[in-house]
């Protein structure tokens, strides 16, 4: 939820004012993790936190400097007040129709127990006090080798959640962990566990597939833009899920993008992945790989802009045209995605990340950017950059990041660090606010090369494709019937329809038809008319 924060005071060259506080939306108090405001006239610092519904927050102010060497140290801070911590209350969102998580085991272990620690934020060693639990022995498991184990109120609903399992094979206590050796870790409510792995759905009998990589030629109809090979990314269970529909990540430098990758090294796009897929943090996705070509600079450019080093108007509408008209129609239609704006991301680094920038704002076909490392100068791209600052787009959600060594510093005479700053600056005066709609990262130590954004990705691919957002078919749905209200709990992802049918055997018709819900949870009440139809009602959810 947005929180507005706001601070007057001229905090002299070279510093700025941020926002620390009690909660990871805030930072968990550490300044290096503090959230920066924006600089507008009268010295007033101002800007929108996404602050967890809620939360009884209480912060603080910080002046920090932004220089490279400094901009990671949780030393660098001067506080303000001095006394008690500021406090606001952020309003609350309608309370979760459950209490706590529910954490569902198949495995041939018996007597099993978890263990869990309930995340002081989104990260693996996070951890607080830890918990056990004796799990039920709820029956038969999905294999004839299996048992289902069940533990409810697992933590707070909402909230990440770190956690293991022990139990017993054959007389000999083990412990069982993820498939990696680690312990799990995952934001979801309700979760099924199985071959070491996380479903927000339950897994066919004989299991899952795992991810595959194919390859496809793409054809040309575009001028100036070659074809090309491109790489599609299908993730686990792909061939098994034949209703299931994925979004879809469009990743610049294809080249780089899969394993072993190129020239200059690899993001390591698939494996990390699978990491996040089946850690249960992420939402299961295609991924698509496009090579660059020889005039990769160029391709990459926007189109108002000319090449600063060969002289060539930028061809970025012609490389977008290829892309939405050459290589995503193969795309739909060779596999099953969703092909919506809010399911179609476009990824890229450095020019490859300023050209992620570009689809984004520029096309209405990519509603989720990933902008790695962009190159934003106004020696680069004058042209762009002064569109972007006369339209002020709000159309996609956007990650943005950079490092502070090595070439992020000076690339041919230009700091990405700083134009990454500005960006973030022009992007909140937009409206965009942290946390919700927008995240920016400072990669500490991290140099302008292919082995910093793999590091980086993972925040990526969680913040793009939140694993909340996507509809958890494990989540229970009751229909509540009072004097004639019929009322039922609703969830992120899912858009719902009230239907009616005068018989079980005739057609339903929608009654109501509501938007999509965005909240993690919520409740949606009917009221009828003063005389309701008779017959059969139900809820249907997409």
């Amino acid at each position: 939820m947005p929180v507005p924060f706001s601070i007057t005071n001229d905090a002299g060259l070279g510093y700025e004012w941020f926002v620390v506080g009690n909660h990871p939306d805030a930072g968990s108090w550490n300044p290096a993790a503090a959230v920066k405001l924006r600089w507008t006239s009268g010295h007033v610092w101002r800007g929108d936190i996404g602050v967890k519904a809620g939360t009884s927050l209480e912060y603080k102010y910080v002046k920090r400097t932004t220089a490279p060497e400094r901009i990671c140290d949780s030393g660098n801070a001067e506080w303000w007040p001095d006394g008690d911590n500021l406090h606001v209350q952020v309003p609350a969102e309608p309370a979760a129709p459950f209490r706590g998580k529910r954490i569902e085991l198949h495995s041939g272990m018996t007597n099993v127990t978890l263990y869990y620690s309930v995340l002081n934020s989104a990260e693996y060693n996070s951890t607080g006090t830890w918990t056990s639990i004796v799990m039920t022995r709820a029956g038969p498991g999905l294999r004839a080798d299996e048992w289902k184990h069940v533990a409810e109120i697992v933590g707070e609903e909402g909230e990440w959640v770190r956690f293991t399992f022990h139990g017993y094979r054959a007389g000999t206590g083990i412990w069982e962990g993820a498939w990696n050796g680690q312990d799990f870790w995952s934001p979801l409510d309700m979760l099924i566990v199985r071959d070491r792995q996380v479903f927000n759905y339950q897994p066919l009998p004989d299991g899952v597939s795992e991810s595959r990589i194919v390859t496809n030629y793409v054809a040309s109809t575009v001028s100036h833009v070659t074809g090309r090979w491109v790489r599609i990314y299908l993730p686990r269970g792909y061939s098994e899920n034949t209703d299931r529909r994925y979004p879809v990540a469009y990743m610049s430098d294809g080249e780089n993008v899969f394993s072993p990758g190129g020239a200059f090294g690899c993001w390591h796009a698939g494996s990390t992945a699978d990491e996040e897929i089946k850690g249960g943090r992420m939402r299961e996705t295609i991924i698509v790989a496009v090579p660059s070509a020889a005039n990769r600079q160029t391709e990459y450019l926007p189109h108002m802009d000319t090449d600063p080093d060969h002289g060539t108007t930028g061809l970025a509408n012609f490389y977008a045209d290829f892309l939405l008209h050459n290589v995503r129609p193969m795309v739909d239609h060779a596999f099953r995605t969703k092909n919506d704006r809010e399911n179609t991301a476009c990824i890229g680094s450095s020019s490859g990340g300023l050209l992620a920038m570009y689809l984004g704002t520029w096309t209405n076909a990519f509603g989720l950017v990933g902008a790695m490392s962009g190159v934003y100068s106004t020696e680069f791209c004058p042209n762009f950059m002064a569109w972007l600052v006369s339209t002020a787009p709000r159309g996609p959600r956007v990650w943005i990041d950079v490092g502070n060594a090595g070439g992020e510093l000076d690339i041919g005479g230009i700091s990405l660090y700083q134009d990454n700053f500005d960006l973030y600056g022009l992007l909140l005066g937009f409206g965009y606010v942290p946390g919700l709609n927008m995240r920016f990262m400072i990669g500490c130590g991290h140099d302008h090369n292919e082995t910093a954004w793999a590091a980086r990705l993972p925040r990526v691919y969680r913040f793009l494709f939140d694993v909340r957002e996507e509809p958890n078919e494990l989540l229970r749905q009751t229909l509540t019937l009072d004097n004639g209200v019929i009322s039922f709990p609703v969830y992120g992802g899912v858009e719902y329809a009230l239907e009616h049918a005068e018989s079980l055997s005739g057609g339903w018709a929608a009654l109501t038809n509501w938007p999509r819900e965005h909240r993690p949870w919520a409740e949606r009440i009917w009221t009828p008319p003063a005389a309701p139809p008779g017959g059969f009602y139900r809820v249907r959810g997409e």
